[in-house]
């Protein structure tokens, strides 16, 4: 499968030809006031690190539309003590006639591109496979906005940031003492990686690298070792950010059905449709160190679960994915990744993509059988 690289690139400019820009200056100053925000972010889940929130926003940028025109374009505003506003410098002032105002921050890494004229205002965001180099994407829109409507404090326009990407944290945890699981690394497979943002709906929608497509993206980490407890961990809370921004979507599961063995046009064992998955790199052994998986028991492997079937993922939202090994209504330990096999029993030339790592629990039907019938002995004297 062609899976997607890490991009970095600059934000893309519009051509001049494109733009109309208009500064007033002189003594026209003094008659305007200079347009001004007052700008704050919807409020993230607390304990998020590299969350936009208005405590640290440090700049926004903002683009403006109006009278059939672009009225100024890419403009960043920053946030003034003096004026307790956000203020561009030089200093925009407002016009005769309404305005439509495009405002967002720009990501440092992943691939972000706009695209600002006066028929279309969109912006395509590309996140970096790199957990550590993910970021947060905010905007806001406020449309057919005048002088009057600058009523915020210091007679400025109020802005509220939406969070427009999904944000999803991987926790783990093994329910049953009698084995030990180490996990090191995780990943999330086939999703689509780019989205598109359109102010005048104010949603974000994948557009390239969808789902079950050989163009797919996949997110993964690797973190300091972690024991798995009886309480779920946070599995990647050392490696960046602890959690992934990844683009609004519906997904299609990896379609493996833990109740037939061999696979079928409803059962891929081998994941031939690309659907998505999620996977941990394990050690896991019993409780007195015998190898469980991998066999060798040297290093760790990859075990993979389907995603739930028909998972949305909403922008704006946070997900608390736990997977539970050992639990007592589950399959035990998942299945051994199709795309990445481990070894189950040794035997290397074995195919074990797909397979379930470990069966159903070891239970007994135990009795005690009847004693045989009496044998009769006599010893005569």
């Amino acid at each position: 499968m062609n899976k997607s690289t890490i991009v970095f690139a600059a934000l893309a400019m519009l051509a001049a030809s494109c733009t109309k820009t208009e500064l007033v200056t002189g003594d026209a100053q003094s008659a305007q006031r200079g347009i001004g925000f007052s700008a704050y972010t919807a409020k993230p889940t607390k304990a998020a690190q590299k969350d936009v929130t208005t405590e640290d926003f440090n700049s926004f940028q903002v683009s403006a539309i109006g009278n059939n025109a672009v009225y100024f374009d890419n403009v960043t505003f920053m946030w003034k003590n003096d004026s307790n506003v956000w203020e561009s410098d030089p200093l925009y002032f407002w016009p005769a006639y309404a305005l439509n105002f495009c405002a967002y921050n720009t990501p440092a890494k992943g691939t972000f591109t706009r695209t600002i004229t006066k028929d279309a205002q969109t912006l395509k965001f590309k996140p970096s496979t790199t957990l550590s180099e993910q970021e947060d994407l905010v905007a806001a829109y406020a449309g057919s906005k005048s002088e009057s409507d600058a009523t915020s404090p210091n007679h400025s326009l109020a802005l509220t940031f939406k969070h427009y990407l999904t944000q999803v944290v991987v926790n783990a945890k093994c329910s049953n003492a009698g084995y030990t699981v180490v996990v090191d690394s995780v990943k999330i497979t086939n999703l689509a990686g780019e989205g598109t943002y359109s102010f005048s709906t104010e949603k974000m929608v994948a557009t390239t690298g969808l789902a079950n497509s050989t163009s797919s993206t996949d997110y993964g980490s690797k973190f300091n070792s972690k024991t798995l407890s009886s309480s779920a961990t946070e599995v990647m809370s050392d490696a960046g950010t602890g959690k992934w921004y990844l683009v609004p979507q519906t997904v299609a599961s990896w379609k493996r059905n833990p109740t037939e063995s061999a696979e079928s046009a409803t059962n891929e064992m081998k994941n031939a449709s690309n659907g998505t998955y999620l996977a941990l790199k394990v050690k896991i052994t019993t409780s007195g160190g015998s190898a469980v998986y991998p066999y060798s028991g040297t290093e760790s492997a990859w075990m993979a679960v389907p995603v739930p079937e028909a998972l949305k993922f909403e922008q704006g939202k946070k997900y608390n994915v736990t997977v539970d090994f050992f639990s007592s209504t589950g399959n035990g330990a998942g299945y051994v990744d199709p795309e990445k096999p481990g070894e189950l029993d040794g035997v290397s030339s074995t195919d074990d993509s797909g397979k379930k790592i470990i069966g159903g629990a070891i239970k007994f039907d135990a009795k005690v059988s009847e004693w045989g019938n009496a044998v009769d002995i006599t010893i005569s004297l």
